[in-house]
């Protein structure tokens, strides 16, 4: 099984956790962004398909520590992610569940979550650059700072892969 599936490869149904103890996932209401975002980031693993970017590093940077605003008075700001920024149910589920959201460096969530990060990359995806400038504005300090570096490395990707595919035009 693939860490980013929430459907069946082969028969689409959804896919179901081991045990009794699964929970149903609190972001059904974004059932056809996040299928959009299943099949994003298959088509980019499973056959090297990109849009304008790639939808792995959206996915790690929709991952990276943010801080709430306002700001929060929890004592667990560590928790909160730029994802919640997209998809605002999310702070709330996580602090309910006490939920430890993997890094970007390993970005598998359990099953019942990611529907929300499926649906966050079909997001960004869909909305483009601005969206990774834009959400630059949820992060402080050092978390800025690599955001910045990742998300204009990310936009200055795409510029040369679309001037290049529309020299291929002429």
């Amino acid at each position: 099984m693939a860490g980013w599936r929430i459907t069946c490869p082969h028969c689409g149904t959804l896919l179901r956790g081991l045990g009794d103890g699964e929970l149903p996932s609190p972001f059904r209401q974004y059932h056809r962004v996040t299928l959009r975002g299943e099949k994003l980031l298959d088509d980019e693993a499973e056959r090297g398909i990109r849009t304008w970017t790639s939808a792995t590093e959206i996915a790690r940077l929709l991952l990276m520590r943010r801080i709430p605003i306002p700001i929060s008075r929890e004592h667990d700001l560590w928790r909160f992610r730029v994802l919640g920024a997209i998809i605002p149910d999310l702070d709330h589920v996580i602090a309910e569940q006490q939920e430890n959201l993997p890094t970007p460096a390993k970005p598998i969530l359990p099953l019942h979550l990611r529907p929300a990060l499926l649906a966050g990359v079909a997001i960004v995806e869909r909305a483009g650059p601005e969206m990774l400038r834009m959400l630059r504005g949820h992060m402080m300090g050092d978390n800025r700072v690599r955001f910045t570096d990742a998300a204009e490395n990310i936009i200055a990707q795409a510029r040369r892969s679309r001037a290049s595919s529309q020299m291929q035009l002429i």
